[in-house]
């Protein structure tokens, strides 16, 4: 799950905002059979293989044709060098722009995989308020493996994906990765408990859970939530995730909880794609009393080797 040069180039078909940021066109032939938002915004995993990301965008592409999917990715470079607010606003601004085209009637789907995902979600949508000075307008969201907390063993399982494949390489990167990340969660502790700094992770898993910044259609509440994580998954534990959905429903969420058996972190879909789709459909469809929808007919099957 890296970013480093690949063979083929998986994201020539997008409309690229930035580096880091870009867009899967609608396709404006297709016919219209089905609700569905105008606009998805999917935000991936730390590290994303381009190859792998593609997989989500082809799903969604067949389940809403002609939505406009602006997909996010995040490098672990953002959590380590650029983790400041300032920092991620500027790099989201291309999303926030084209947020901002939208007509204000118009909601807007939320997918974000992994601490990484959230992370950007949760950055984006205070950027579009700073810009806007109003909250984006969201139809429901599904959150895949996440939010964690922020452990010292998971972080270095999540950070050891970028690192070299060689054995003697990867062992002497360990070390080091190790000995950074130790250095970094104990400065945190105690600069958190002498100036009440927090880590990244604990900010953004606060944040998605905060109803000024995450606001549904219309005032009857807060936009509907699915997590979709699993009892097998080593770097985000299950019992973080429903302690997460507990609290999203004490705020007034109407959450829905998909655990999954012995699927791995970000993988539910290539453990039961069927499964994983018609979710995501149930919540891609749901637009409460929005009246800015798109069209789709789902298709019999998404199966994604």
């Amino acid at each position: 799950m890296t970013l480093h040069a690949e063979k083929v180039d998986y994201l020539a078909p997008f409309t690229k905002l930035s580096s880091c940021i870009y867009v899967s066109e609608p396709d404006i032939s297709a016919e219209d059979t089905g609700d569905y938002p105008e606009t998805i915004v999917v935000a991936f995993w730390m590290n994303a293989f381009s190859r792998s990301l593609v997989k989500y965008i082809a799903g969604y592409r067949q389940l809403a044709p002609r939505a406009r999917i602006i997909f996010i990715r995040t490098s672990s470079s953002e959590f380590i060098l650029r983790p400041t607010k300032r920092a991620q606003y500027a790099r989201l601004a291309p999303a926030v722009e084209a947020l901002r085209a939208l007509p204000t009637d118009s909601p807007v789907f939320f997918h974000m995989f992994s601490n990484g995902g959230v992370f950007a979600a949760t950055h984006l949508l205070e950027a579009y308020q700073k810009a806007t000075g109003g909250p984006l307008r969201i139809s429901s969201t599904v959150i895949d493996s996440a939010p964690g907390t922020a452990t010292l063993s998971a972080s270095v399982k999540a950070f050891s994906y970028i690192l070299p494949k060689r054995w003697i390489l990867r062992l002497f990167s360990k070390i080091l990765l190790y000995a950074y990340l130790a250095s970094v969660f104990t400065l945190g502790k105690v600069f958190g408990k002498v100036f009440g700094i927090r880590d990244v992770v604990s900010v953004a898993r606060q944040a998605i859970n905060d109803g000024q910044l995450v606001r549904g259609i219309n005032k009857a509440g807060p936009p509907k939530r699915c997590y979709i994580y699993s009892d097998a998954d080593e770097l985000v534990s299950w019992k973080d995730v429903e302690k997460h959905a507990s609290d999203a429903e004490l705020k007034g969420f109407p959450v829905r909880r998909e655990k999954f058996s012995g699927s791995e972190h970000v993988a539910h879909m290539r453990a039961d794609p069927e499964r994983y789709w018609s979710t995501v459909k149930l919540y891609l469809n749901d637009l409460g009393s929005s009246s800015r929808v798109r069209i789709t007919q789902a298709p019999a099957s998404l199966i994604f080797e």
